[in-house]
This record gives C-alpha cells, structure tokens and sequence, in this order.
C-alpha cells in the first residue's frame, strides 16, 4: 500500500509539473489562432492603445487557458493519475479549445461578437442540414492539431524528467504582469475615458476587463462631473463609422427639379385605395406606385433616420453625437438647392437638430403643435412658402404630418366611417365592436389626412416653370391587432402592419402611370435620388445600404431595425435577431414562430456584413 500511496502521488506531482508545461505550450498556440482578432479589431489610433492591445492578447489568453487547465485538466489528474490516460485527455482539452477558439475567430469576423448558445446552434444546423459545405477546414484541422497535441504530450513528458533548470517564473512571470497590467490600465482608461483602451473591451472572448468608476468616485479619486464631460466629449469627437466610405464622384444635373417629400406618418399600406384616400389614389394612378413597400423602423425616430440616412439606426445614436449630415442633404446643398420643413410637432427633436438638418448652412429648429392642428398648420405654411418661391434655384421641401399617429381629428370633423371610436384611451382593452369603432376612427384620420396630402399635391403642380419630382410615403404602419396577438399601435412589433407603407412617386424620369410589385424599402429612395436624380456616380454601396427603387430583385431581402434589434424580410419568413445573437424565425403571413424552420445562417452572415459596411476600424 505504501508503495502504491508514493507512486500515486509521485505520478500526481509530475503530472501537474507536466501540465503546466503544457499550458504554457498551448498560450502560445492560443496567441497565435487568436491573432486574428488583432487584424479584425483592427489597430487603435495610438501608440499606446497599441501597447495595450498587445498586453491585453497575452495576458487574457494566458489566463483562458490557464483557467481552461484548472477547470478541466487539473482535477482530473488527481483523479486518473495514469500517464497515458492523462496525455490523451490533455492532448483531447487542448484540441477542443483551439478548434472552439479557432471557429469564434471565424464568427467575430463575420459577425462581429463572439460565440454565444444561438449562434453555435445555428453552426450545428448548418453542419447538419448541408453537410461539410464550408466546414471542410474542420476535417484538416482537428486530426492534424490532435496529432500535434498528443506529440507535444509526450514529449513533454520525456522532457520534463530530464530538466533539471527550474524555468517557470521566468516564463510566467511577463504572462502574470499582462493579465494585472489589463485590467489596471482598463480602469484608468474607463475612469479617464479613454476610448483607444475602452473601445478594445469586446475584442477578445470572454473578456470582462476591470472597471471601478463608483470605487474611484467613492474615495474622492475622480471628479464625477469631469469624467462625464471627458465621456460627452469623446463619443462626439470619435465616431465610429466611415460613412460615406468614399468621396461622391457628381455630375450634376444641368435642369435639377425641385423635390417635396411628404412623409404621412402611421399611414399602412392597405389604407391607399379609392374609398379612404382619393386623393392620393387618383395621384397614384397618374404616376408611380410601389405596392411591395417596407419601412425600415417601426416607429418614428428610426423610420426618418434610415430613410434620410439609408442607413440602419444602429448608426443613430453616433452620428446625432457627431453632428453627421446625410450625405443626400449635404449633396442638395452643394447643388444648390433651397430648403424648407414644415414638420408637425416642430423640428426640436435631437434627430433633426444633430442629425438630419444638423449640416444645413441656414437653421431655424421651430417647436409647432402636433396632431391635426399642427398638421393644418403645416399645410398652410407650405402653401404660403410655396407661392414665393422662383424657378431660378431649385428647392427641395420635407412636409411631416402626424396626426395618424394618436389618430387625431380637428375638432368638429367625425369623417365616413362610422361607427367611431370618440375618445381613445391607450389603457383600455377593446371588445370586437370596439375593435371596429377603433379602426373606424383611424380610417377617418386617414380621410381627413388624404385631404391634406390632396392640397399639398395640388400646390405642388403650381411650379409650372421647374419640374417637382413629389414623394408621397409614411414612417411606418399601425397596427390593430391584425394578427390575433393582442398587438396595437407602432413601435412594438416588425409586423407587416407596422412595417408595410405605401410609395407613391411623381417623376417624369420614369415612364408613368406604372406599378411596381417587387420588393422595395425605405432604405432605397436616397440612393435613387442621388443616382438618378442628382447626378451622383459613386455606386451606392460607398452611402448607402439600399438600392434603386427600379432594381427588380423578387428574391431579396429587406432590413428594419432599432438600435437593438434587427427585422430581416424575406419572400414567407421574417427573422429576428438582436445584438446578443438571439434568432427567432416567424411565418410573414401570420406573424407567428415557425416550429419547422430554422434562421439561414448564410442571410445572417450577409445581413451582418451589411450592417458593418460602415463600421470604422
């Protein structure tokens, strides 16, 4: 017994020995798969965001392998204690982590996070449903590095019973500083706001580098107030995107028109016929309708931004920090063109002021009242702005009503649909007969809009001397729980009825009367005014994430979003998605989970790499 108690603990203590060995071999082979997050994270602008960067790889890829050996090795060696046994599953671990490693390298390039529990479900699919296709590298990788690995075992185990020279402070030692160096610097950088530090924090799997801002507060360390004015400036000094990627190459238009873009908000797409809206249908008849026609934001703010922008809205919040203009305004501008709003509820918001009319030379951010009287007063002023202009520069005017949005009336004015719901009260839930008085009441908003949109239109015929290409469309949809999902209104659902909205084009640069049943977005009408309106070369890809409105492509996808979640659109599903790799799958008919589907990996890989298009590096 007493033999087999020192032999065990003989093996035991070399073993261990063995195993650090081996760790330290395997930091070395986790820096270098994991030096492909350096090029894809690209380099910080700073020498020292550099140094950093370089401290931080080795210091938390030493402590994950590391930890990996603790958790997983290390107890089974006390527990097998057999050399060959304990080799195989050393050399088994470290094969596994690698190719782990190795394929969330892979993913961060794409999609730019890491790994998570859905995004690996839909790598096992992938494999499953379409074999080896894209996944042959695993077939070279694994059987060659598990070879590699149990050589490396073995000779580690010769090797280290004929070392005599004790090598493993030397060696851990640097490898320790970097782990503490990272997270010491990463509070001073986030206490002092940084960025070419803090920016680095998602880079690396499982990195959650230190922070202590209430400690440092706290103490009397850090001033509050400083480092929220530090962080205020430096997210509007260093936006992190190119947009647009290239300069624009122009040739500009000798005769260019004038340009009025009415945007009714909360108008669906099935609400343009002839018994609801005459006006605007008799219009659609003469001209360019667009009946397959999406938004790109469920609610207001990310509805104008990517129409404005053709950008997805998690761009928003950085460019109002920035102060980024369109580049369709900015454009207008360099042709000389006029401008005017005439927005229902005033152009006070942060979206108009920092954002889309943040680059004008001539600024005057009104406030206005809402609703209907704001959007009686809206036409008004346009009517009266209108009548003063000359044909000797062009002009391009943005009309905003939004009296569909809370279903507003004028005082005294019921409308043709009747029943009708008097008085709304978001709180309450609806009978059916209510359900009906309710959609009454929204039909008899839109009526009273389209009479609206009809003197609008009318007006904008007046200037005979320069042609005005008018564009008629809405921010998004409403919704009166179409689905049997208890959902109402905007903002809270990608539903078709919160989504689908109608595009009505007046322009003699098409063939017209004609409509258009190929899918079409939001997203799309600033690449074709710059393209086919303003002269603009450039492909759209260096400005935008649309296309042409003319581009027939029955197959493509289409993208709504908010700054965390993401719509994808296709011909029968709609995949959702947010920032933390969540997918769900919905039939686009019902708007209800699909049981027998799964989310297509390959449009996830194209619709991220669209979404990144204008990520700075």
């Amino acid at each position: 017994m007493l033999t087999q108690g020192n032999l065990y603990r003989d093996n035991v203590s070399r073993l261990i020995g063995w195993g650090h060995w081996l760790v330290f071999f395997n930091i070395l082979l986790a820096m270098a798969v994991s030096s492909r997050y350096l090029l894809v994270g690209g380099w910080p602008d700073t020498p020292f965001g550099a140094v950093y960067m370089l401290i931080s790889w080795a210091g938390h890829f030493a402590f994950l392998t590391f930890v990996t050996y603790l958790l997983t090795l290390f107890p089974l060696t006390f527990l097998v204690a057999r050399v060959k046994v304990v080799l195989f599953m050393g050399a088994t671990i470290a094969t596994a982590a690698l190719t782990l490693l190795l394929v969330d390298t892979q993913v961060f390039s794409l999609f730019k996070f890491h790994l998570n529990p859905t995004v690996w479900r839909l790598l096992l699919e992938q494999v499953q449903t379409q074999g080896a296709t894209g996944w042959g590298w695993l077939f070279i990788w694994v059987p060659v590095l598990f070879l590699f690995e149990l050589w490396l075992a073995s000779w580690l185990w010769r090797w280290c019973q004929r070392r005599r020279r004790n090598l493993t402070w030397p060696l851990a030692l640097p490898l320790l500083v970097c782990f503490f160096l990272t997270h010491s610097l990463h509070i001073w950088a986030d206490a002092w706001v940084y960025s070419p530090i803090t920016h680095q924090k998602a880079n690396f799997p499982l990195s959650y580098p230190m922070t202590a801002k209430s400690f440092l507060i706290k103490q009397g360390w850090l001033d509050e107030g400083q480092h929220q004015q530090l962080a205020k400036k430096a997210s509007a000094s260093q936006p992190n995107l190119n947009y647009p990627l290239r300069p624009l190459t122009v040739a500009a238009p000798e005769q260019a028109p004038n340009i009025l873009l009415i945007v009714a908000d909360g108008l669906r797409a099935d609400q343009l016929d002839a018994i609801t809206m005459p006006n605007l249908q008799r219009f659609a008849q003469r001209n360019l309708r667009f009946n397959n026609h999406l938004s790109a934001g469920n609610q207001t703010n990310t509805a104008l931004f990517s129409l404005f922008y053709s950008l997805p809205t998690k761009y928003q919040a950085e460019i109002e920090e920035a102060g980024i203009g369109p580049i369709l305004i900015d454009e207008l501008q360099r042709q000389d063109y006029r401008f005017s709003m005439f927005v229902s509820g005033g152009l006070d918001k942060d979206l108009y002021k920092k954002a889309i009319f943040s680059t004008l030379r001539h600024r005057h951010f009104t406030r206005a009242p809402d609703g209907a009287l704001g959007d009686q007063l809206v036409v008004s002023d346009f009517s009266h702005w209108v009548t003063q202009q000359d044909s000797e520069r062009p002009w391009f005017s943005f009309v905003y009503l939004d009296a569909l949005n809370t279903l507003d009336l004028p005082e005294g004015v019921e409308g043709p649909f009747q029943p009708s719901l008097q008085q709304l009260n978001p709180s309450q839930s609806y009978d059916k007969q209510q359900e009906k008085a309710l959609m009454n009441r929204y039909r008899n908003s839109v009526f009273y809009t389209d009479r609206l949109v009809g003197q609008l239109l009318a007006l904008s015929r007046s200037q005979i001397e320069r042609e005005t290409l008018v564009i008629v469309t809405s921010g998004h949809g409403m919704e009166f729980n179409d689905m049997g999902n208890n959902t109402w209104g905007f903002g809270n659902a990608y539903s078709p009825a919160q989504l689908q909205v109608p595009l009505v084009l007046s322009w003699s640069g098409q063939p017209s009367p004609a409509e258009f049943d190929h899918p079409t977005s939001q997203l799309d009408l600033v690449p074709t005014l710059l393209s086919q309106v303003l002269g603009v070369q450039s492909s759209e890809r260096n400005y935008s994430t649309g296309q042409s409105l003319f581009k027939v492509d029955p197959k493509r996808w289409r993208l709504a979003s908010d700054p965390d979640e993401y719509a994808i659109y296709q011909e029968q599903d709609i995949t959702l998605f947010n920032r933390r790799g969540d997918v769900h799958l919905l039939r686009a008919k019902d708007y209800k989970a699909d049981p027998n589907a799964n989310p297509e990996l390959s449009l996830l890989l194209q619709v991220m790499s669209d979404l990144n298009r204008f990520q700075a590096d």
